[in-house]
């Protein structure tokens, strides 16, 4: 007795399709030209897949690449701030005490352009740290020693008393405030600032 491949009926030997639902009764052995085993079949989609992911990393990589070669060449960089729900606030210019200074000293009004009312992520030593008349601030400069003039006065709200009772003079610190005014006489005045 032979059986059907398809549905398992009982059919007579000699059929070359099942009187019952049609199929073909002939075995496909797996030698034959043009057949491609399960296995080979099924490493298909993988070996594709596996070249798309590569060709999306590659263009990934093409497009950082490119965005960190525009970045370095500007004065001062931009980067996000994550916020409490883990999205990004306005981005914020990270740039050093010393680029900062230097700008505001060499054209106010295209600095003050560039910085105040911005969130800037200043890097620097700490020239000074004090609680003068109840303002909570820092001093900073470009690690220049004593004979800095120009700093950063970067003012903290009280909640930040304790962090910054551990810092020491001449420290390097990483402050991202609010730029008030870089008109201030003796440097730039920031504001609402936190410590990094």
């Amino acid at each position: 007795m032979k059986y059907c491949l398809r549905c398992a009926r009982e059919i007579g030997e000699g059929h070359s399709f099942c009187p019952y639902c049609g199929t073909s009764q002939k075995e496909i052995k797996k030698n034959e030209p043009g057949h491609i085993s399960s296995e080979k079949s099924s490493k298909i989609p993988i070996i594709v897949g596996i070249i798309v992911i590569m060709a999306v990393v590659l263009i990934i990589a093409a497009f950082v690449e490119r965005a960190n070669t525009i970045e370095s060449n500007n004065s001062y960089k931009t980067v996000g701030t994550p916020t409490r729900d883990n999205s990004f606030s306005a981005p914020v210019i990270a740039v050093s005490a010393r680029q900062i200074l230097s700008d505001f000293n060499n054209n106010e009004i295209r600095a003050g352009d560039q910085y105040n009312g911005k969130r800037v992520r200043i890097s620097g030593c700490a020239a000074g740290i004090d609680n003068m008349m109840g303002v909570l601030s820092i001093n900073i400069n470009s690690c220049g020693g004593d004979f800095d003039i120009d700093y950063v006065r970067a003012q903290f709200p009280n909640s930040a008393k304790e962090k910054l009772s551990r810092l020491n003079k001449g420290q390097k610190v990483v402050v991202e405030c609010t730029i008030d005014d870089g008109g201030d006489i003796m440097g730039v005045a920031a504001s609402n600032c936190i410590l990094k």
